[in-house]
């Protein structure tokens, strides 16, 4: 080992770093920080090693971010390597061996665990781990650090492996509850962040075909109720605003479940969370404590065809899915539905449907995203034999399917993105499915003409802001709404566009706005505008301004200008 780092004592510096996206507060090096506390912890590195975490972007170059690894002079660097981030840790790893020969070098992480082989013939690492790093990771640092080389183990794979075919496979599953929490002791400080990835539970019963824990140690491995309660409190006192659930299953366990909500609600207030959960489980408690809490439910659907499910290793009853996410729309609850389109099995036609299928449950955002068929996963496996041709580096994307072919997966992407720009950034939510009754139009024949209108004023990507897709979203409708009785509802649908806006950028960006209305805000936001032309046959036209802006308790306040305010209305109350 290297002295340099104290006078009195021989400590090996441990760079750990993790390549982010973009930053963001669910981009949080836990993984990392997981491996740096066990590191403190072991017995074989606690008094010997210094772990370091370090922040980087896929933004960086290679050359650049080595520059920074090795103005910290590391011992021994590691890698947390994700599709996203593949190529920068390899470019960099290189980059390092070139200017550092000896400097000791290990990469883990999902595309560590899904490709060891790959890694090591793309980069000069010392030792590769496939699975949890806190227990064989250690293990493979501590004989780095100590001899120089790493033995080839369960989860670790090295240089010149005796038998590369035949594979070690992943590290055992650790024992999570005897695991110290990077976040108290020190390791992890969620403060510059302004958000916590937070673990309640690892592992999962489900063989999803696409997914990496379909070829991982079955079953749910659970933390301590104690471990967090502890974190709940130190997320509150650091000030952080929201925090990242994982745990797929968060709702399999019933009792669970209820118990970690109600502490949410109790002890957890100033926070808001997202949380995963599968739809069967669902029942009407946890949607009312859903409810209750600042939160959003996300739910992986993938498909509403159960055939395609099938083929993935997921079932699916579609009228149990709608009486389940229905709980959670009769109490309020936000929340969000993952589709994929590229699926074996599926076609564009389908995906159409599933899509329309899925808008009518209203869910406040939907996550639409190309098939990746990631290596490790059995999918991967399979992928031949459905005929799919994908990429061979990240991300993966399937390309083609016999039922799929490439231009149909480019029109599904163009919907895709239309969807995002006109219901997610445009947060039409509260009033989408108004505005296409009262047109006599599904949801994606009206997004797929909102693609058309748009190409002719620069495409999708040219409303770059909130407030140019309010414009988009007021043109288009405007364009859309033609007919007599559907030009008398024109001005209210115009206004809920503003409205639902102006909001939208109080709660989430902070930002006061003043914009001019024909209609009261509060009936607006009431009843009586669920049918448009109803209400304005109702309501006629009282042109007045409002501004709307974030209150001092979190939620919205409405003004007339001039005139008195209007009651500010409770955090996560949606208008329209």
């Amino acid at each position: 080992m290297k002295t340099g780092h104290g006078n009195d004592t021989r400590r090996s510096r441990v760079v750990l770093v993790s390549i982010h996206l973009a930053r963001s507060p669910q981009n949080v090096p836990l993984g990392a920080a997981c491996v740096a506390s066990a590191l403190k912890h072991a017995e074989a590195t606690s008094a010997s090693v210094d772990p370091v975490l370090v922040d980087a972007y896929v933004t960086e170059t290679g050359t650049e971010l080595a520059a920074r690894l090795v103005a910290l002079a590391p011992d021994l660097v590691g890698f947390s390597v994700y599709v996203w981030n593949r190529d920068l840790a390899v470019a960099c790893a290189r980059e390092l061996r070139s200017l550092v020969p000896g400097l000791k070098m290990i990469a883990g992480g999902a595309e560590a665990t899904a490709d060891p082989e790959g890694l090591l013939g793309a980069a000069p690492f010392d030792a590769i781990v496939a699975g949890e790093g806190e227990g064989a990771g250690v293990a493979a640092i501590a004989e780095l650090l100590a001899r120089g080389a790493a033995s080839e183990a369960a989860g670790v794979f090295v240089p010149g492996g005796a038998v590369p075919r035949a594979t070690p496979g992943r590290a055992p599953p650790v024992d999570v509850v005897s695991l110290a929490s990077p976040w108290l002791d020190g390791t992890l400080d969620p403060s510059p962040y302004g958000g916590a990835l937070w673990e309640l539970a690892r592992g999962c019963p489900f063989g999803c075909a696409f997914c990496y824990e379909s070829r991982g140690h079955r079953g749910v491995r659970r933390f301590s109720v104690e471990r967090i309660e502890a974190e709940l409190d130190f997320f509150v006192r650091s000030g952080i605003g929201q925090a990242l659930v994982l745990d797929p299953t968060f709702n399999a366990d019933r009792e669970r479940a209820a118990r970690i909500l109600r502490l949410l609600r109790e002890r957890g207030r100033g926070l808001h969370y997202v949380i995963e959960v599968r739809a069967e489980f669902l029942d009407r408690v946890q949607a009312r404590l859903f409810s209750e809490l600042a939160c959003s439910v996300q739910i992986g659907l993938q498909t509403a065809r159960p055939e395609v499910s099938k083929l993935v290793g997921r079932s699916l009853d579609p009228s149990l899915f709608i009486r389940k996410v229905g709980l959670l729309n009769e109490t309020g609850a936000v929340f969000g539905i993952d589709l994929i389109y590229g699926l074996p099995g599926d076609d564009l036609a389908g995906f159409r449907a599933s899509l329309d299928w899925v808008m009518a449950l209203e869910p406040n955002h939907l996550d639409v995203f190309r098939l990746s068929v990631l290596p490790g996963t059995l999918l991967f496996d399979q992928a031949d034999g459905f005929g799919m041709k994908r990429e061979t580096a990240p991300p993966y994307r399937v390309l083609s399917t016999p039922t799929f072919p490439a231009a149909d997966l480019d029109a599904a992407e163009r919907l895709a993105k239309a969807l995002d720009v006109f219901y997610i950034k445009g947060r039409a939510v509260a009033w989408f499915a108004r505005a296409l009754k009262a047109l006599g139009a599904k949801p994606v024949a009206f997004l797929e003409d909102f693609a058309d209108w748009a190409e002719g004023r620069g495409g999708l990507g040219t409303f770059a802001t909130p407030v140019a897709v309010e414009d988009a979203q007021a043109a288009f409708l405007s364009e859309r709404f033609t007919e007599p009785r559907q030009r008398k509802a024109l001005p209210v649908i115009l206004d809920l566009v503003r409205l639902n806006g102006a909001w939208g950028r109080a709660l989430a960006e902070g930002e006061a706005s003043e914009l001019r209305l024909d209609h009261d805000p509060e009936l607006l936001m009431g009843p009586e505008a669920l049918e448009l032309r109803a209400f304005a046959a109702a309501f006629p036209a009282e042109p007045r301004r409002y501004r709307i802006k974030p209150s001092r308790d979190g939620g919205v306040s409405i003004e007339g200008v001039p005139g008195r305010p209007k009651a500010a209305r409770p955090t996560g109350s949606r208008p329209g």
